[in-house]
């Protein structure tokens, strides 16, 4: 690794470690991001890191939020049952890269990667993080304890090694859902959880 690439990677490291600083100690991190196969997530489940420099909004910015806004509330129970159907479908459901609705632990993981912050993926000594870094500095953007993760599985038919990979992390309250993670600390992170349990 060059000087160049070291030292870009302990700069990472040093914001990631401070997201984090008195709630956990990271152990294995790398940048993460949606599969493209998951919809969505509604407009109120999005993320507002502090960490990126927002755009300055205009009257009609917000009229145009005030009156969509309600359409999102509307449609969510329409969504809802189109998951539903299709999870009735097996071969279907095996190829969706999210079980659960966007309540469940899985919805909230796949919602947070919805911003236009970095993110980084972060297996850490008692937890999984989801960790934003921008460009006013870093912020943890999603945690879980580690014993709510009850495994994780390599996608291999979703392609993309050796550089990336897609995992499903599978979840305590019965959801899954589906992340790619690019660079090589894919293994690695794999190997900090228990196989996902067979269905």
């Amino acid at each position: 690794m060059s000087n160049k690439a070291e030292q870009v990677a302990q700069e990472l490291r040093g914001q990631v470690e401070a997201a984090l600083a008195g709630v956990d100690q990271p152990v294995v991190f790398g940048p993460s991001q949606g599969t493209g196969r998951a919809k969505t997530p509604p407009r109120r489940r999005w993320p507002n890191p502090g960490v990126v420099q927002k755009p300055k909004k205009g009257l009609l910015d917000r009229l145009f939020w005030f009156v969509f806004a309600p359409v999102y509330y509307v449609t969510d129970p329409i969504g809802n049952f189109f998951d539903w159907l299709l999870d009735t479908i097996s071969f279907r459901r095996k190829r969706r890269a999210l079980h659960g609705g966007w309540g469940s632990i899985a919805g909230s993981l796949v919602a947070a990667h919805h911003t236009s912050a970095r993110r980084f993926l972060v297996s850490g000594r008692t937890g999984l993080h989801l960790v934003y870094v921008g460009e006013l500095g870093s912020e943890t953007g999603w945690s879980l304890p580690k014993e709510q993760v009850r495994g994780i599985e390599h996608l291999e038919w979703a392609g993309g090694m050796p550089h990336k990979a897609t995992l499903r992390f599978h979840f305590a309250d019965g959801s899954w859902a589906d992340l790619v993670l690019i660079g090589q600390t894919w293994q690695q992170v794999l190997s900090q959880f228990a196989p996902a349990p067979s269905k």
